[in-house]
């Protein structure tokens, strides 16, 4: 199975396929051992089970020719420690958004502060992209440090449906 790839130092990111949504429903373990990563302390990160395979699902559907504009698992130091990923290719102004999750146990190592710095690498890589988001809750300090780290500010806030209040930052080109 060839694996899109992106990595700098000990951390990598590895893109979704529906191939590999599939091996991760078959076991964690396996997962692994498609990806050649050691398994995670623990599976799966937050914000990632079923719903989110599902959505996946449909987004590779709608964008068949977009590879990389979805789901990533994050690998730290040649371990399986969380996914990461875009919410689809760019928007019609130029803009994509993205966001991460990192497992308990190794959270505070910089895990996630690499992947996002992969991710909005990978998007400006892309002439198309102009500008990268990412939102997050008032409450989740850690996540604000990470995208301020990473070069992204706040833009301000707004009310979701489902979670209430978010954060919306951004970095442009």
């Amino acid at each position: 199975m060839d694996l899109l790839i992106e990595s700098a130092g000990p951390i990598a990111i590895i893109a979704t396929s529906p191939a590999l949504l599939e091996i991760e429903e078959a076991g964690t373990a396996r997962l692994c051992r498609a990806l050649a990563v050691a398994d995670p302390a623990s599976w799966p990160p937050e914000f990632n089970g079923q719903p989110y395979r599902d959505w996946l699902r449909k987004l590779f559907a709608a964008h068949p020719g977009e590879p990389g504009y979805g789901g990533w698992y994050i690998v730290g130091v040649g371990e399986l420690v969380g996914t990461c990923g875009f919410k689809g290719p760019p928007d019609t102004t130029g803009e994509v958004e993205i966001g991460y999750s990192v497992i308990e146990a190794r959270r505070g190592r910089g895990f996630a502060s690499g992947a996002v710095h992969l991710l909005t690498h990978r998007a400006f890589a892309d002439p198309r992209v102009h500008s990268v988001a990412a939102e997050t809750l008032p409450g989740q300090l850690a996540s604000q440090a990470v995208l301020t780290r990473c070069g992204f500010v706040l833009l301000g806030s707004r009310i979701d449906a489902e979670d209430g209040e978010v954060l919306r930052f951004e970095r442009k080109r």
